[in-house]
């Protein structure tokens, strides 16, 4: 196993050009959850949200009221830089994209555009998407009868829609720099035949007024990796790339079902802590996110599990330097924890710096470091602080 976490010798080009690999915290779809008390435990300089805009759409959030933009707002005066997209649900509620002009369209620039006369002023960078590829219905990720991918050009739009009249509208303002994506799953033959998702990496090196693209790297080992940033850079060679989210999700979603007792390590650690070997590792997961466990167990049980990679966080910061990643932000906080794990349960809380539903507080009840990745992403982040030129 540990083969595939090797990072190979050949450098990309881009690397040579661009020098900083900046590295923040990730608040995913939850802005209301940024704590500026915990940012400052780290070195960090960056924060990202997307949050959903349908919520704002359908009246649910107020563009004008919404705490959650606040915290945004707050971030950056407080001295954080901000990266600010939409989450746009179409598949989950079964919607078309609309029609350029129709009134649907309308209706989503609107509040598009109000939510950024909010936080508008506190953006340095501007995401066009997030896992569009994901979120959209397929018929509109194909070529349709007139000639073009409805995804790429309702991505196109919002840019020249909502986010150039926006800033030409404010010219005291910083227009940010505005990232195509965010993209996942790019290691796959599908993904990489899909025409909504070419079309945006087309879009990304092809418009002047886009800076780079956006792509999620959550993989199972470097391999994946390696051939997400071969894909990219095959259609982009030369534009910057941010990573919004990164993680090895995927590879622990392949042991879920394993027993803790499967190895001479995983039976010694379940002697140390009571456990019947043949305790499944989800049935662990459920009792850390339902009692919490301390951060020692935590810590001993990945050390147990011989496919589990130490300091991983290190060979995506390789990575980053190899590809020409200028920003990069990794999950800050618990979101997903679910208390009643089982076989197909995601594994999203194992990311997190602060895993506040699986770790027992510190004594003063302030949130407990995952002793996974602490250390690696401080390293991480002060290693990115060194190359910016």
């Amino acid at each position: 196993m540990l083969k595939y976490f090797l990072l190979g010798a050949t450098l990309f080009t881009a690397a040579e050009t661009i020098s900083a690999q900046e590295i923040g915290a990730n608040f995913n779809h939850d802005p209301e959850i940024i704590d500026i008390s915990y940012l400052k435990k780290t070195p960090v300089q960056w924060i990202r949200t997307t949050p959903y805009i349908f919520e704002y759409i359908n009246g649910r959030k107020s563009a004008a009221a919404e705490p959650g933009l606040q915290k945004v707002i707050d971030a950056k005066k407080a001295g954080y830089k901000v990266a600010f997209g939409y989450r746009w649900d179409f598949k989950q509620f079964n919607l078309d994209i609309p029609a350029a002009g129709s009134p649907d369209e309308i209706k989503y620039f609107k509040t598009a555009t109000e939510i950024l006369e909010r936080v508008g002023p506190f953006i340095d960078i501007f995401k066009l998407g997030n896992e569009p590829n994901l979120e959209t219905k397929d018929n509109d990720l194909q070529l349709n009868k007139q000639g073009f991918v409805p995804l790429v050009r309702f991505t196109e739009r919002l840019l020249t829609e909502v986010v150039e009249p926006y800033y030409k509208k404010h010219p005291e303002l910083h227009r940010p720099d505005v990232y195509a994506g965010s993209l996942p799953r790019l290691f796959m033959k599908e993904e990489q035949k899909n025409p909504g998702v070419t079309g945006l990496i087309k879009l990304a090196q092809e418009n002047k007024n886009i800076k780079g693209l956006s792509i999620h790297l959550h993989i199972a080992d470097s391999l994946e990796m390696e051939e997400c940033f071969r894909f990219v850079r095959s259609i982009m060679p030369g534009k910057p790339i941010i990573v919004p989210e990164f993680s090895l999700f995927r590879l622990y979603n392949t042991h879920v079902s394993d027993e803790l007792g499967d190895s001479p390590g995983g039976i010694a650690f379940a002697q140390k802590y009571g456990y019947a070997p043949s305790m499944k590792l989800y049935e662990w997961y459920s009792k850390a996110n339902t009692d919490r466990v301390s951060a020692k167990e935590w810590e001993d049980m990945f050390a147990s599990r011989k496919w589990f990679p130490q300091h991983f966080l290190q060979t995506y910061y390789r990575y980053f330097q190899k590809y020409g990643v200028v920003l990069a932000t990794y999950g800050y906080f618990s979101q997903s924890a679910p208390k009643k794990m089982g076989p197909g349960s995601p594994t999203w809380f194992i990311n997190p710096i602060f895993p506040t539903k699986s770790l027992l507080p510190h004594a003063d009840g302030s949130y407990t470091e995952n002793p996974l990745w602490f250390a690696d992403f401080t390293d991480i982040i002060n290693k990115g602080k060194t190359t910016k030129k």
